[in-house]
């Protein structure tokens, strides 16, 4: 039987939203802006285990290099109209890594 120590499945999930965190600010640094559902498209299809639409708004609203721009309407077939963040990398953010 074996037992996983809390300190390293932490330390697992910290590294995990690390790699997150970088391919999503050199994403924002391209493009400028972008919308949550960008961003998750983006993460999802360049790497290998992707994200959860979940775990992207944490990371998204708590990162402090990360700034919550604008919202904008999205209309859905199925779940009518809803908002959507527009998100943006602070300015100066990669020069100080």
């Amino acid at each position: 039987m074996s037992v996983r120590s809390p300190a390293r499945s932490k330390e697992r999930f910290t590294m995990r939203t690390t790699r997150l965190r970088q391919k999503i600010k050199k994403f924002l640094d391209v493009r400028g802006e972008a919308n949550t559902t960008e961003i998750l498209e983006h993460v999802n299809s360049t790497m290998r285990h992707g994200t959860t639409p979940q775990q992207l708004g944490n990371v998204l609203s708590k990162d402090k290099d990360i700034m919550k721009v604008a919202t904008t309407k999205r209309g859905g077939a199925l779940s009518g109209r809803y908002e959507i963040c527009v998100w943006q990398l602070r300015p100066g953010a990669l020069d100080e890594n």
